[in-house]
């Protein structure tokens, strides 16, 4: 396995049994996360083969019986202890009961209605674990689950490990802490890509002749070669085996979509500052175009078409940083190695901002035409849903420019790139027809164009049965394409 120039793993051959803990012990940067990352098919190594249960890693039938935990607790810090739960549960398939079960397994009950934003690191810590228990998996991956915990929820975690294993799952566990090997039926110890030794804590001391395992880690590392290697064909083993067609497959499913359409939403719940942000904006600025203006009669001209115009540009801003937020929290990585198709996640964040849009657009459309009297010939019904129209297609972009931004400020010169360009030759500022040619045809690939050229119909009175359908259709093919390069873009795994 390579990155850069560098090799990252190198050589590694391993095997894990059944009813069994493994510790991955090693310093920092040794190649432990690339290892398991690797295991659970979210980094696809450049050489060799790894197999689990039977299936190639990463296999979308793997998903659902392969537990991962990240070094962070990759949880939602804006949910309770029991909406995560119950959110993973669902993306699981997992039974309703499981949540109290696994609450109990790792002592939240107390916690269950607390938000996450509020629990100590231990707790955290707790409630990611549990969340990859909620399936049972038989394979658990767990990335230094004990960092920075006290020694106290230290034992209580490894007692909680030993018991999985007890059940039949096997367990791999990285750590760079020496002191924990004694918890483990058997260790790998790594170091700069590659496993050096591999036995039981007694095996390893007795090669070596050190009583302290640091000790016997220096002593491998002096060596110069691997002490012993691991007598495995490079899989993780479980006699037990499940046929493959019982397990799941990565295909779209509405009831996952609607999960995390029901999840965020709960979000914007939590958040009511961002929900009264989104609300206002819209009308601050109608507000402020009108008191611009010299005269009422050139706000009237514009005035319907910026119904639109601002829930497109603020509907946009507000979901460019919404996967942009799960990557950087860790959330997105557990929820690629879940059995989650890449659709579902990105429709889900569709139905509930599309829900908040709307009610964006209603707010907007009310005081625009109660307060700041906008004049138009149809209705503020059909003003109200040709702008939410415009607010889908500026959510679906938002989320296309999540996907590949890598970072918060990435994402604001996406939106100069992508809104601000439609906002200048949509119509708004300047006739198209008085555009230089090249312009006026850019103008036309655009969708924000065929939106300002609905609500003005609609305003004017110049209206087209038509032309409506030509930019209805645009809209909804725009938002739609938008939507499908988002979930085409998204990886799911990465060399």
């Amino acid at each position: 396995m390579r990155r850069g120039d560098s090799d990252i793993l190198s050589g590694v051959d391993l095997q894990l049994d059944e009813g069994t803990v493994t510790g991955l012990l090693g310093p920092s940067g040794c190649g432990k996360t690339t290892l398991m990352r690797c295991i659970v098919g979210l980094q696809r190594p450049s050489g060799g083969e790894i197999s689990v249960l039977g299936l190639a890693a990463g296999d979308p039938r793997l998903r659902s019986r392969v537990g991962y935990v990240t070094q962070a607790p990759a949880v939602y810090d804006d949910l309770t202890v029991r909406q995560n739960l119950r959110y993973f549960a669902g993306v699981l398939g997992a039974r309703g009961a499981r949540v109290d079960e696994v609450a109990r397994t790792v002592e939240l009950v107390a916690r269950l209605d607390r938000r996450v934003a509020v629990l100590s690191g231990g707790e955290r810590a707790r409630l990611s674990l549990a969340s990859a228990l909620l399936s049972e998996p038989a394979v658990l991956v767990l990335d230094e689950p004990t960092a920075g915990l006290d020694p106290l929820l230290r034992e209580a975690l490894w007692g909680t490990f030993r018991s999985l294993a007890d059940r039949g799952a096997a367990l791999l566990v990285s750590s760079h802490v020496m002191e924990e090997a004694d918890y483990c039926d058997r260790l790998l110890l790594m170091r700069e890509g590659r496993i050096l030794a591999a036995g039981s804590p007694t095996e390893l001391r007795g090669r070596t002749g050190e009583d302290d395992m640091t000790r016997a880690f220096i002593q491998v590392i002096s060596a110069g070669r691997p002490l012993a290697s691991s007598q495995s064909d490079g899989h993780v083993r479980r006699r037990a085996m499940h046929p493959a067609g019982t397990l799941r497959s990565e295909l779209p499913s509405t009831r996952r979509t609607l999960m995390t359409a029901g999840r965020v939403f709960a979000q914007l719940r939590h958040d009511p500052l961002t929900l009264a942000l989104v609300a206002a904006i819209p009308i601050l600025l109608l507000a402020l175009m009108r008191w611009v203006f010299p005269g009422p009669a050139t706000f009237q001209r514009i005035a319907v078409p910026m119904l639109g115009i601002f829930p497109f540009m603020s509907m946009f801003i507000v979901t460019s940083v919404t996967l942009l937020r799960e990557r950087t929290s860790g959330t997105l990585e557990r929820l690629m190695a879940m059995p989650l198709a890449r659709v579902d996640l990105v429709l889900g964040y569709l139905g509930a901002f599309a829900a908040a849009s709307v009610v964006q657009v209603a707010v907007a459309t009310a005081f625009g035409f109660a307060v700041l009297d906008i004049d138009s010939s149809a209705s503020p019904a059909w003003v109200g849903l040709a702008a939410v129209g415009a607010a889908l297609v500026g959510t679906g972009l938002g989320l296309f420019a999540s996907v590949i931004a890598r970072t918060e400020f990435q994402a604001v010169l996406w939106m100069a790139l992508i809104v601000l360009p439609q906002v200048i030759l949509c119509g708004l500022l300047v006739p198209r027809s008085e555009m230089a040619r090249a312009l006026e045809i850019v103008s036309a690939l655009l969708p924000l164009t065929y939106a300002f050229d609905m609500l003005d119909r609609l305003g004017d009175g110049r209206i087209d049965g038509t032309a409506l359908w030509v930019d209805t259709l645009v809209l909804a093919g725009s938002c739609a394409l938008a939507t499908l390069a988002a979930s085409a873009t998204l990886r799911r795994s990465s060399r």
